[in-house]
């Protein structure tokens, strides 16, 4: 039976088991959460990644303000979740990258980030 490990990723303690977890994978799926199907408009509010069989993470970018009716970033120990984000999804570069729906999320990912992934796809 597979062990499952399934992680949100809300404080730092959770952030270097995700980076170590990206270090240590050669092939990682790759999901993207939005706000919008514009993938130059939208928001990335979360993503998540996996490099084995039973473990996963999700990191939330970005919640819904009731109150304020919009978006607001999320922050994590004083730090915003954007930057966060970037740092570690430019860890996936060299990786062999899995998505369900590659197109989307690496356009999404390019645009929204900065960071291109295409040639990082199997």
């Amino acid at each position: 039976m597979i062990q499952k490990k399934y992680y949100t990723v809300t404080d730092k303690e959770t952030i270097k088991l995700l980076i170590q977890h990206i270090e240590e994978s050669e092939e990682i799926a790759y999901d993207t959460e939005t706000d919008s199907l514009n993938v130059r408009k939208g928001n990335i509010v979360g993503f998540s990644v996996s490099g084995d069989v039973g473990i996963g993470f999700y990191m939330p970018i970005m919640v819904f303000n009731p109150v304020k009716n919009e978006l607001e970033e999320i922050m994590i120990e004083g730090m915003g979740a954007h930057r966060i984000a970037k740092n570690i999804l430019s860890k996936l570069k060299g990786k062999r990258i899995i998505c369900h729906n590659a197109s989307f999320d690496l356009r999404f990912t390019r645009n929204y980030y900065g960071i291109d992934l295409v040639n990082d796809l199997i």
